[in-house]
């Protein structure tokens, strides 16, 4: 069950406890009509009768069902009197679906919408989900639709659990964490300890909600590879997940982000959209979720806009996205790069423009990259060396202004003489030649540039019969250009530290070395040391991932403070380092100040979660301008300014050049 997805057992109840005021065996269950008629949604011998009879047990619910069948979103000609009469109008499924929403309704949803977490409008996207649900599985033949109704509209459980029994609710997750726009089941682990997902599926487990139940809420954001169900199994996962994303292509996510779920890749290999027929499922969604918002009262977008095209397009920026880290692990071919021994384009780009020049008695060359997502080509290298950087310095062109031959160059991937034509005028003017050629440099079937060959002096293009043979050394350049591109992405995950994803102390000390070089150009550098305080503590009494926890809450926290051109990494253990380029050190001591405020602020906010072990930091700040000789001297100030400010009773800034710190006022340092 939920268990074997979640993990072992005591772990988890560990986990749990530190998210909620109560264990889950403590929480109050779900109504015991409502567990009835989830388990009636598979059984093959359940009768009208049987279900009307136990809508009827709950007078109250009973009440609200005629109420909705009566109402105009059924629009019958005449009142419906009894449960039986409806139920006998209605069918078994339509009847079970309508309790069942119902139920919840009550049960879960009513409050009021002034928090951060707005109930009403995660009940929207829950009852799209459910309809979505339903409709998908209907159209995939599975044999009990109802079931797939039923997990759709719990799927997000875990939400509700931690806003009405979290030690901190789900409101002030959104208000701390949710408003980057990315409240994303990382940041609920570190905020929590647990996601809600996971969390949904233990209630659910405890409750005795079906197996179905408890499967999507603990699967249904995760790849679906991994989780050993047989085909059926993870097909009704994928359903969940897929009507999940849908629903937020609409505007209806469960919280009011721009953040889309995470839809596994296995999703659409297990549906097929051809299958579900998009544009008829999302017209039927829409007047079932108009008809329906009357009798709720709610007020869903003005309409719905269930669009098909918003979806294919919303799905295609998914597969693009993870097709587009697919090449990484691809191997180069050798004999195509094997002429470049230097990973550095500041190498092998001149070598290779040198070798061409001289090959073929080129007078100019200019090779100009690709910026995706500036959308735009800059020129990177040129030949002569006046023409470094292009022709005029810093030439680009922005896509939106491309033309003429150009154009056709890079749809056609192939080289182009460019001749004096209106179309061609802006580029030719901007390399101060009357005629050029360009060449795509592709690696791969992807355009990595444009290699231009032209003459200021000349009248005439090169030889026709020469681009042939230089759009076979552009191939070669092209592939070594994604390797230098691909090799600086894994140094850079090389210099990531994986707990944190902040940079890690080699990347650290490259900074330090690289920063203080500067320092006898007239650039100063201030540098702080970031302690957690009785990190220890939290170790020892939550145990180690919660002290993981803690070290991700801090880098984040930082990272949210950190500017363009700062540098934030870890140093080691529980210290970090920050380092910024600045012409006074109370420019440094300011800004780690800030660091210790939001990261004392966010302590105070999470003390329900961490009871007795208030988080809090202690920093030591030292600046360049006081004569340091080198990197290791500068770091030794900061050092000791950290021992003082730890010594003085922590939660406190201290400076190399005062050796003075203030405490936090809104609270007392910790002992």
């Amino acid at each position: 069950m939920a268990e074997d997805v979640v993990g072992a057992a005591p772990q988890t109840q560990a986990i749990v406890h530190q998210a909620l005021r109560c264990p889950v065996s403590a929480l109050q269950p779900a109504p015991a009509a409502a567990l009835k008629l989830l388990q009636l949604t598979r059984s093959e011998d359940t009768g009208i009768a049987e279900v009307a009879q136990l809508i009827e047990t709950e007078p109250a619910l009973a009440a609200k069902v005629l109420r909705l069948v009566n109402s105009a979103y059924y629009g019958f000609p005449q009142r419906i009197p009894s449960i039986h009469r409806a139920a006998a109008l209605l069918g078994l499924s339509t009847l079970r679906q309508t309790a069942l929403h119902l139920f919840f309704y009550e049960s879960i949803i009513e409050s009021d919408t002034k928090s951060a977490f707005d109930r009403l409008f995660f009940w929207q996207h829950s009852l799209l989900v459910a309809i979505l649900s339903r409709s998908i599985a209907e159209r995939l033949g599975h044999e009990h639709p109802d079931e797939l109704y039923a997990a759709g509209l719990l799927h997000d459980l875990g939400k509700v659990v931690l806003e009405s029994h979290g030690k901190l609710s789900y409101s002030e997750f959104l208000s701390t964490v949710g408003t980057s726009g990315k409240a994303t089941r990382d940041d609920e682990a570190l905020f929590f300890g647990i996601t809600h997902d996971r969390l949904g599926a233990l209630v659910s487990e405890n409750w005795g909600l079906p197996g179905i139940v408890c499967r999507v809420q603990a699967l249904h954001h995760c790849g679906l590879a991994e989780s050993h169900l047989e085909t059926p199994q993870a097909q009704e996962v994928a359903i969940v997940a897929l009507a999940d994303f849908i629903a937020w292509t609409q505007g209806l996510g469960s919280v009011r982000t721009y953040t889309s779920p995470t839809l596994a890749p296995e999703v659409l290999e297990l549906i097929e959209l051809e299958q579900i027929g998009l544009a008829e499922l999302l017209s039927a969604a829409d007047q079932e979720m108009t008809e329906i918002a009357a009798f709720y009262g709610l007020h869903f977008p003005s309409p719905l806009q269930l669009r098909a095209n918003v979806v294919t397009t919303a799905l295609a920026l998914v597969n693009a996205s993870q097709g587009a880290t697919r090449p990484v692990g691809r191997r180069p071919i050798k004999s195509a790069t094997a002429p470049h021994q230097s990973l550095s384009p500041d190498v092998f780009v001149p070598q290779t423009l040198h070798a061409l020049q001289q090959e073929f008695a080129l007078a100019h060359l200019l090779l100009m990259q690709i910026e995706p997502k500036r959308r735009r080509f800059v020129a990177t290298h040129g030949l002569p060396e006046r023409a470094q950087g292009g022709q005029p310095p810093g030439m680009q062109i922005v896509f939106d202004r491309l033309g003429g031959d150009l154009i056709h160059c890079l749809r056609k991937r192939t080289a182009v003489m460019i001749h004096d034509t209106p179309p061609n005028r802006r580029f030719l003017s901007m390399l101060g030649a009357s005629v050029a050629a360009a060449i795509p440099v592709m690696s791969q079937g992807r355009l990595q540039g444009i290699l231009c060959l032209y003459d200021p002096e000349a009248q005439r293009p090169p030889a026709p019969t020469i681009l042939h043979e230089i759009q076979a050394v552009a191939g070669e350049l092209g592939i070594a250009l994604e390797r230098s591109r691909l090799f600086a992405v894994e140094r850079a995950k090389a210099e990531v530290d994986a707990l944190t994803q902040l940079p890690n102390r080699s990347a650290v000390d490259r900074f330090l070395q690289e920063s203080f070089a500067q320092v006898s150009a007239g650039r100063h550098v201030g540098i702080g040391l970031v302690d957690i305080d009785h990190f220890k503590a939290f170790n020892d009494t939550f145990g180690h991932q919660t002290g993981d926890d803690v070290l991700r809450i801090v880098a984040d926290t930082m990272r949210g403070l950190t500017r363009p051109g700062d540098f934030l990494g870890r140093y080691g253990g529980e210290e970090f380092l920050f380092g910024l380029m600045s012409p006074s050190d109370s420019g440094v001591a300011s800004y780690a100040e800030r660091i210790r405020r939001e990261i004392a602020r966010r302590g105070r906010m999470l003390e329900a979660r961490f009871s007795g072990h208030p988080l809090s930091v202690s920093i030591g700040v030292a600046h360049s301008s006081h004569d340091y000789l080198d990197t290791k001297s500068l770091v030794a100030a900061a050092d000791n300014a950290l021992y003082t400010a730890k010594s003085s009773g922590r939660n406190r800034v201290c400076t190399a050049w005062t050796q003075g710190g203030v405490p936090d006022t809104e609270s007392p340092p910790p002992a």
